[in-house]
């Protein structure tokens, strides 16, 4: 890809999966046990294939970035070092630092894309609202000097209330944890796979083979 593009990945059943969940239910991903992840009902973190490593997709190529609803058990927790360490292997991270509604372990709020957040880290922004962070951190980009257009933008969300509202913004986004779901709770299971992890642009749901609208 020779326009710069920009990543961006939902933590809870998206890097990561239920926790303590492995085989054979969810067999790539990875327990670590002693690390603690107090998302739902908590328990030793658990990460997907795509919070292992994102090696083998268009990603890596881009810069990454995180928008979650959560805040990835609170300010220096052990579950956002081990995020970061990995995101940053393979992809472009600007910085190491969290920032937006939940940084600091504050409430969440709706994000808005008058928001200018300091990292492409992201906590805090209430479902139905990270596409208002995601424009607000091309802006946050464009102001050091790196342009990304929307179009090379892509969210990957297993909650299709933060997939939707991407219609009609220019960027794409497209829900992951589709052959493992929750129904009940509208929430992956196992978390994002490498081959979701698609360049195509684009609207997506699970289960929908046409594009929603962009």
């Amino acid at each position: 890809m020779q326009q710069s593009c920009l990543c961006l990945f939902d933590v809870d059943r998206t890097l990561t999966g239920q926790q303590d969940l492995g085989a054979p239910q969810c067999p790539v991903n990875q327990v670590l046990s002693g690390i603690k992840d107090t998302a739902y009902s908590g328990g030793d973190l658990t990460l997907s294939q795509v919070g292992q490593s994102m090696a083998g997709t268009f990603c890596t190529q881009c810069y990454v970035g995180i928008v979650t609803a959560g805040d990835a058990s609170g300010a220096n927790s052990q579950e956002r070092a081990a995020l970061v360490q990995r995101l940053a292997s393979r992809g472009k991270l600007l910085s190491q630092e969290w920032s937006g509604p939940s940084a600091a372990g504050q409430p969440r709020r709706a994000c808005k894309a008058s928001d200018v957040f300091q990292s492409t880290l992201v906590a805090g922004c209430l479902d139905g609202t990270k596409q208002e962070a995601a424009k607000a951190l091309l802006t946050m980009l464009s102001m050091r000097g790196i342009g990304i257009l929307p179009s090379n933008v892509w969210l990957f969300d297993d909650r299709a209330d933060n997939i939707h509202p991407f219609q009609g913004s220019g960027m794409n986004a497209r829900q992951i944890s589709c052959a493992s779901r929750d129904h009940r709770m509208g929430t992956g299971v196992c978390g994002a796979t490498n081959q979701e992890i698609q360049e195509q642009p684009g609207v997506k749901l699970c289960g929908r083979e046409d594009e929603l609208v962009v």
